[in-house]
């Protein structure tokens, strides 16, 4: 578990670091710890874009990818809606 989240981590650090709105890094500062860990750089980051946070989320295993419709017992899956509070709905 441990293993997939680092991954997760390194994989989003590389994203990060192409967007336009991440600034550019100065002094040495890196987003991820020694160890391959993240750091809060790295979460500053990650939650300034609403899309690649959730996405984060559900890569580690934090939110699902899927549910179960309690009116017709099949699979929904996460879409985005900008004029909802947080964007996203089932």
């Amino acid at each position: 578990m441990v293993a997939h989240i680092l991954e997760v981590v390194t994989q989003d650090e590389e994203r990060m670091r192409r967007m336009q709105n991440v600034p550019r890094f100065s002094y040495g500062r890196r987003m991820v710890r020694a160890d391959g860990g993240p750091n809060r750089l790295f979460f500053f980051n990650l939650f300034s874009d609403h899309a690649m946070a959730i996405e984060f989320l559900k890569e580690i295993g934090l939110l699902r990818r899927t549910m179960k419709c309690d009116s017709c017992s099949r699979d929904m899956t996460w879409s985005e809606r900008p004029k909802l509070h947080d964007g996203f709905i089932w």
